[in-house]
């Protein structure tokens, strides 16, 4: 059965199907999504933004702060570079329309990430050299990174290639000849990391149970709008869609050259097959039953509903009132050809359906139409049943 029955029951089996992750590999689109995420996000557009005004910032400070000219010029050459491979990043963030230059710029993004770490790794060597404080460095890394760990937390990846020159970078100019090296220093960096990726995690976590509790939601979504539109038993449509489904080919009429027929079906002495064979047997027949229909039909313009109990509605596009009669033999033979034991039949040791075809008319709306078509069963019916009767 391919719905529970009871609302309850649904949302428990669509949680349990999500836990064991049979409904859709949440991990798998996770991971493929994941450079998208990255690259055409707010964050990212926030990272490269705060490398402007950062490296802007620098530059300023940098002019009205007296020190040697030779490394003077280097911080504001690679300042210079940093705000033109950022602005220049930006540019693309922004215009960047078709999926395939999208693609293209996702897979040189840990490239970019790299060149933007080398370019700030240099950055911060020069100031170390400069000012000889590793402390200022220290707090301008912090400020560097932290930001870089709220753009790239969702890749891993993405975050050491972005981390790891900037630490080798205040590691080299520790141990140069204007410091001494300690076991202090060597915590400092252990601390920064662990702050750095600890921060990370927990952002994960965040964007994890955020996307997990909006992919259970959309499943969910659209499990309960299988069950409002489908019959739980058959698959079949069931009849609050009949009217949705009705008007819109109804529209459809305008664009067609063809005309709209309505089938009514009605299983033959269904009460006697439930009373010898049993409610389950009953509900098996009905499924094979609306099978049998659904293979009898064509894909584009034709459509199975579930009226109720054992009856059946079938709407379809047709040129004239005779593809509409061997639409009906088709359901008629697929029916004869499953075999289905009815002993309690009085036409047939198989089981058997009557059928009722009516036109519609300009001007008729569907309660009309299901009466026309439901005058049509009962003369079907009325006949010897097994038949079929349609509008003349």
């Amino acid at each position: 059965m391919p719905f529970p029955f009871e609302i309850r029951g649904l949302i428990t089996y669509c949680i349990s199907q999500i836990e064991r992750g049979k409904c859709v590999n949440f991990q798998d689109n996770q991971k493929k999504e994941t450079k998208t995420s990255i690259a055409f996000s707010k964050g990212y557009a926030w990272f490269l933004c705060l490398n402007i005004v950062c490296c802007t910032w620098l530059m300023l400070w940098n002019i009205y702060t007296p020190h040697a000219h030779y490394q003077s010029s280097n911080l504001t050459a690679f300042n210079i570079c940093i705000i033109s491979f950022a602005a220049i990043n930006l540019i693309f963030y922004v215009t960047l329309k078709q999926s395939i230059a999208k693609k293209l710029y996702q897979r040189l993004l840990p490239a970019i990430v790299l060149v933007f770490s080398l370019l700030w790794a240099a950055i911060l060597f020069t100031l170390i050299a400069l000012y000889q404080n590793t402390m200022i460095s220290l707090c301008f890394m912090l400020i560097i990174l932290l930001p870089a760990t709220i753009a790239f937390y969702i890749s891993g990846k993405l975050l050491l290639i972005f981390s790891v020159p900037l630490i080798l970078a205040w590691f080299c100019s520790d141990v140069g000849p204007w410091q001494e090296f300690n076991l202090l220093q060597i915590a400092a960096y252990f601390i920064i990391m662990a702050v750095i990726y600890s921060a990370r995690y927990i952002l994960l976590e965040w964007y994890q149970r955020s996307q997990r509790s909006e992919y259970e939601k959309n499943l969910l979504i659209q499990k309960l709008t299988k069950l409002a539109h489908y019959d739980s038993l058959t698959g079949l449509y069931n009849k609050s869609s009949l009217a949705t489904f009705y008007h819109d080919s109804i529209r459809a009429l305008e664009k067609r050259q063809e005309k709209l027929f309505l089938i009514v079906l009605d299983i033959d002495f269904f009460k006697q097959y439930n009373d010898i064979y049993g409610h389950v047997a009953g509900d098996e027949c009905l499924l094979k039953t609306s099978q049998c229909i659904e293979n009898s039909l064509r894909q584009t313009s034709d459509a199975a509903f579930r009226f109720g109990g054992e009856e059946f509605v079938v709407i379809t596009h047709c040129k004239d009132i005779g593809q509409a009669i061997k639409i009906s033999h088709r359901i008629k033979a697929n029916i004869a050809a499953a075999k289905i034991p009815h002993q309690g039949s009085e036409v047939s040791s198989l089981l058997t359906v009557s059928q009722g075809i009516a036109q519609w008319q300009p001007g008729m709306n569907l309660k009309e139409l299901l009466e026309a078509a439901d005058k049509e069963l009962y003369k079907a019916k009325r006949g010897g049943r097994n038949a079929i009767s349609f509008m003349k």
